[in-house]
Formats: C-alpha cells, structure tokens, sequence
C-alpha cells in the first residue's frame, strides 16, 4: 500500500479552495456536494497563511505554477493538508475518484499514478452499487444504539447484521420506506435470532487472481478463513482483515460446527473431505477460469 487512504469528516468544516479556470471550477463542482462551507480564494490572499486558518483541507488549481506553490506552501505554514490540481510534487494528498451515495462513499485512487485507470474503474463499480445504498446506510446509522445495545458484542452485531441484509429489509426500506423497514428490523432484534451460519469451500491451490467475484464478496463477509496446505496466500488477503485465520489443525470440524452455529460465514481453503465426513453441508464457490 503506497498511499493511505482516509475519509475527513466536512460537516461543519471549511475548506479553501484557490485558483482560477476550469481545473478549479472542476473543484468546486466537487466540493459542492459535500457539507463544507467552501471558502474562495483569490491567489493574492492563497499566498498568506493566515487566509488558510482554520480550514479543513485546502485545494489549489492554476496554470500558474509559482502562484500554485506560493498558495500550496501557505496552506502548510498554516497546518492545511493541500491539494494542488496535476501538481503532485506540491500535494499533501491526491483526490480520488469518487463514486457518492450519500452516507456511502466509494473512493478509488492509484496516489496519482493513473488517473485514467481510476476513471476507468469508478465507471465499473459505479454501475453495481444501487442508488438506494446511501439512505440505507442512513437509516442503519440512526437505529445504530437499539442495534448495539441488543447486541453489545460487535462479532454478534455484525452476524445480525448480515443477515438483516441479505434478507428482506433493503427491499423494505426502498419500496416502503423506514416504517417498512423498521417493521422488518424490530420483530427480528426482538427474536435476536441468528441467521444460519454458511459453509463455503476453495480449492487450496486457486490462485487469488482467479477467484469469482462471488467468492471475493464471500470472503469479504468471512469470519473464519481455514488455510490448507498449498493454498495460495494470497487468498487471506482478500479476506476480512479481522477473520480468524487457521489451519485445518486448528480448525478441526467440532470447532467448525461450532462457529456455523453461532452463524458465523466458514471458507475452507483446504481439503473438504473431513468436514464433509462430519456431516457438514459445503457449498463450493466458483472460480474464474
């Protein structure tokens, strides 16, 4: 990972914007669909610091170069991260690609490798991600206190949670709204049910980047990962960053049930033979050839 990326909280913050132009203009449209208040500079007053205090993030776009590093160099006198628009020897960060649905922000970037490359894959993703994704991310943020203090262990939350999901509620609260919603999330947090835990498996020796697109979003869900003999490393990768990893040593088919009970996701990247001699329903995911 060459570059971290990070979200910085707008609402109620201010954020500069200097320049002239269309590279500007492109900023502006940007930043106007954020809560920001939006701060216009002139480049005279770009090149003091004291026009950059208390700003959030500042952003520069000029085809004056000299103009372009003055302001940049306020913006950091002044404690400002900076943007400078196709200058990225005078950037504290670049700007993604940015795919908005509301609540729900999707943000690609190469660290300014390949800009078109970025374009190219925001316009891909962008098509598989319901308009719909933002307001349900809305209407879980403020439900998020009953959710947690029903289920104040997150492993538990997040099992919930899934299955809330992959179930009925996001038809729910598109076609109905939140009371339709709600009449679908509260008879469930009253029963606390559990949804069934799902058994997956991988041949040990797929590599990563053959993997379905199926089998990437099941792995992103997994909460437990078992890693046989040969299998690819790269697979763990693609899991959940905090899935348990193990080997089949460690993840013996008692311990298995045990996990599916609690209805928690299993991917076995092993040998399913003695899961299957244990009576376990395995469900194969599909690999890209």
């Amino acid at each position: 990972m060459d570059v971290f990326p990070a979200f910085v909280p707008l609402i109620g913050r201010r954020v500069g914007l200097a320049g002239s132009g269309e590279g500007r203009a492109a900023r502006h449209r940007l930043l106007s669909a954020s809560p920001a208040e939006i701060v216009d500079l002139h480049l005279s007053d770009a090149a003091d610091p004291r026009s950059w205090a208390g700003m959030a993030l500042g952003f520069v776009a000029d085809p004056d170069l000299a103009a372009c590093a003055a302001a940049a160099a306020a913006a950091r006198a002044a404690g400002v991260p900076v943007n400078v628009m196709d200058r990225p020897a005078l950037c504290d960060f670049t700007v993604p690609a940015i795919i908005d649905r509301g609540a729900v922000v999707v943000a690609l970037g190469t660290g300014g490798a390949s800009p078109l490359l970025v374009s190219r894959l925001r316009a891909e993703i962008e098509t598989r991600l319901p308009p719909g994704l933002g307001r349900l991310a809305a209407y879980l943020d403020a439900r998020k206190d009953v959710l947690r203090a029903r289920f104040p262990d997150p492993a538990d939350r997040r099992v919930f949670l899934s299955g809330l999901l992959d179930g009925d509620l996001p038809q729910a609260l598109e076609a109905g709204g939140e009371a339709a919603a709600d009449a679908a999330l509260f008879p469930a947090l009253e029963s606390g049910t559990a949804p069934p835990g799902r058994l997956f498996s991988l041949p040990p020796d797929t590599p990563a980047d053959l993997v379905s697109l199926k089998a990437c979003r099941v792995l992103a869900g997994v909460d437990l990962l078992v890693l046989g003999e040969g299998a690819d490393t790269e697979l763990a990768a693609l899991a959940r960053r905090d899935a348990v990893r193990a080997t089949p040593a460690d993840a013996p088919p008692g311990l298995v049930v045990q996990r599916l009970a609690e209805g928690r996701t299993v991917v076995l990247a092993c040998d399913p033979a003695p899961y299957r001699e244990a009576g376990l329903l395995i469900s194969p995911l599909p690999v890209a050839r």
